[in-house]
């Protein structure tokens, strides 16, 4: 608090004081005085009437002393301020209001509906009262800020209907932006900008403070209209997350308490395939609370959901979050060299690598591999599979339809070879699928010696993910005599290289075709041509094959985490021509163009991205904005306000007021105390 006085100099006539004190010392009785006659009869009396004026006549002294001193801080004029007010429409020209639809202002008011239904109220009350000549325009602060009104008008008519028309939003708070096109609107001239807003969020408020700043630099005001519940509270779902454990894993929900008592919400998880889980969640007041939901040992993957009940705000009672597919994933292995024996097969290796306690164990997770001879190709489900090993195949040619149209859809295809590939029939049907068309088989080492060694890889490759850790130096204990060479070829968005033997010779190579990949192994998948399944890192590369490429989390070729009302892009393959965004109610509006699909989600849930007669391109999952579920109030408009514009925003108590009152109540009393005084003495 500050103290300021208007007239600083007025504080001079306190010299006035002394005149009631010389009026009270001019009426003092003479030093010298002698008792005679009768009159010592009388001495008594005096010395009672003196002690009586002694009391009476300082009484009055203060109060004429008082007086003079209430007069003079009267034209003083002083005035005590302090920060925080919140001041009214000061008439100007130009209006803008700034009406917050975010999501946290559908939490319930005091006097019934909703907070955003109350600033609806007073703001069309407000522009009936303005005068005609008034200029008004209105912006709201949901998700992206956005204009009502193209710009000012004078149809106050047309304002209050557009007003009476803003809806709920389940969006964020863009207040800096509102702000920002508020202060465009006035163009500079001045003016004001009333803000409806619930100040809730934290650091909403703050972040505004530069607009603010500018906005009063353009001799614009800006006048705050806070909307607030007296006890505000909700429960909202913070995130909810998929985490990998014993039986299936479990997802974590975090629900968080935005009010001030302790409450029990009941709540439930729905994964992809239907099945329902439910508990009962504490969360104490102002806190939150964890809560781990396991998940069955066989799920399908997609896009599951989170549901609480709650009465407060409802946007934020659900979240949705990926689930990956749970259980045996199922892998399709075509062998091309069955062998003599069992070990002379061409798959042994690779069968135990995918399963390596048995295709029972298969059964209640990991992978499950169908075995087949490449006949059996006619059996490729693309629902079912989305993995499949071709090893050793002499002629690709009567399946080469059906294994493009697989890998288009978004299936991947490990090719690799052996003695009885030929390089001519593997190019002529696979020619759209191979990263690069084969040439020849060829010696890298004479019998008897140890074989060419293997290039480490790229760890941060998600298929190599696996060896960061550790064992990653087992890469070069493998070792090759013999390989196919390939046409040269260069690394791109397309094709690229995984692997490769020392002196540059490609071992792994990929390809992405339509929404799938393509790897080409030039190698071979048994002992044949290399001590490739003899290794410690072979079965855990075959498994992070199977996990990381045959493995989907929603049947969909990415997966995305999206806000409501934030916009949202996604890439698609250049091979697909038509896409849209289908939403948890139906097509959500979206654009597509140069290869990517882009557009904004309005509500909580899985969203996929679809295009005919492919499977999903990409699964989305939307939740809202938490800092819209914090309904609490936070820092107040008006005080980051008064920091950039505080002779505005002061409380003012003016003083001087109270000294006027203060006069005229010790005239009376300096009146009243004359009158006894002369009363007592003539007595």
């Amino acid at each position: 608090m500050t103290l300021s006085w208007g007239t600083p100099l007025a504080l001079g006539l306190l010299g006035m004081l002394a005149i009631p004190l010389l009026a009270h010392l001019i009426r003092r009785r003479p030093d010298d005085q002698r008792a005679y006659g009768a009159m010592l009869l009388l001495q008594r009396l005096p010395r009672k009437i003196r002690r009586r004026r002694r009391i009476e006549d300082r009484l009055l002294l203060a109060a004429r002393s008082l007086l003079v001193a209430a007069v003079v801080v009267f034209v003083a004029r002083p005035q005590l301020q302090w920060p925080g007010a919140i001041p009214e429409f000061g008439g100007a020209e130009a209006i803008v209001i700034v009406v917050d639809d975010s999501m946290s202002m559908a939490l319930q008011g005091d006097t019934g509906g909703t907070l955003l239904a109350r600033a609806r109220r007073e703001a069309s009350a407000f522009v009936s009262a303005l005068p005609d000549s008034t200029a008004v325009g209105v912006v709201l602060t949901g998700g992206t800020a956005s204009r009502v009104t193209a710009g000012l008008v004078s149809d106050h008519a047309l304002v209050q209907r557009q007003i009476s028309g803003i809806v709920q939003t389940p969006f964020s708070t863009d207040l800096t932006g509102a702000i920002r096109l508020a202060r465009q609107m006035l163009a500079g001239e001045g003016g004001e900008v009333l803000v409806y807003t619930d100040e809730a969020g934290e650091g909403v408020v703050e972040a505004a403070s530069a607009e603010i700043d500018l906005l009063t630099q353009q001799s614009g005001a800006l006048v705050p209209r806070p909307m607030h519940a007296s006890d505000p509270a909700n429960i909202a779902i913070k995130s909810a997350t998929y985490g990998s454990g014993p039986e299936g894993g479990t997802v974590t929900v975090t629900i968080a308490n935005f009010g001030p008592e302790a409450r029990e919400v009941p709540a439930r998880i729905e994964l992809p395939d239907g099945v329902e889980i439910t508990a009962f969640v504490e969360v104490p007041a102002g806190e939150e609370a964890r809560k781990d939901f396991t998940v069955p040992r066989v799920a399908e993957g997609g896009i599951g959901s989170v549901f609480i009940d709650d009465d407060m705000l409802t946007a934020d009672n659900v979240a949705s979050f990926h689930l990956p597919t749970i259980g045996a994933s199922r892998v399709l292995v075509v062998e091309g060299d069955p062998g003599l024996t069992p070990v002379a097969s061409e798959v042994y290796y690779l069968e135990r690598a995918l399963a390596p306690w048995g295709r029972l164990s298969g059964m209640g997770g990991g992978v499950l591999p169908d075995m087949t001879a490449p006949s059996g190709v006619d059996s490729l489900d693309a629902d079912a599979h989305r993995l499949v090993f071709m090893a050793n195949v002499a002629d690709p040619g009567p399946w080469a339809n059906r294994l493009i149209e697989f890998v288009d859809r978004g299936g991947v295809l490990v090719l690799s070879l052996g003695d009885n590939v030929a390089a001519e029939r593997t190019n002529a049907a696979l020619a759209q699928l191979l990263p690069s068309p084969l040439r020849r088989a060829r010696s890298l080492a004479a019998p008897g010696e140890p074989g060419r060694p293997t290039v480490l890889p790229d760890t941060t490759d998600p298929l190599f993910a696996p060896f960061n850790r550790g064992g990653l130096g087992g890469f070069a204990n493998i070792r090759w005599h013999r390989v196919f060479t390939v046409e040269p070829y260069t690394d791109d968005d397309d094709v690229r290289t995984l692997l490769s033997i020392e002196g540059g010779i490609p071992l792994l190579l990929e390809r992405r075709f339509g929404s799938g990949r393509v790897l080409l192994f030039t190698g071979t998948i048994d002992a044949d041509w290399g001590n490739f399944p003899l290794q410690s890192v072979y079965m855990p590369l075959i498994q992070s094959m199977a996990r990381t490429l045959g493995v989907s989390s929603s049947g969909a070729a990415q997966t995305k985490n999206a806000v409501v009302g934030e916009p949202t892009s996604v890439e698609v393959p250049a091979s697909v021509s038509e896409a849209q965004v289908e939403g948890p109610n139906g097509i959500v509006e979206s654009t597509f163009s140069d290869g990517a699909i882009r557009f904004t989600p309005i509500e909580a849930g899985g969203h996929r991205v679809i295009s005919p007669g492919l499977p999903p391109l990409a699964a989305v999952a939307v939740n809202v904005d938490v800092t819209e579920s914090d309904v609490r109030r936070y820092t107040s408009l008006a005080k980051t306000s008064a920091s950039v514009d505080p002779e505005r925003f002061m409380n003012t108590a003016p003083l001087y007021r109270y000294a006027l009152w203060l006069a005229l109540a010790l005239v009376g009393a300096v009146v009243a105390l004359g009158r006894r005084r002369e009363r007592s003495h003539a007595v």
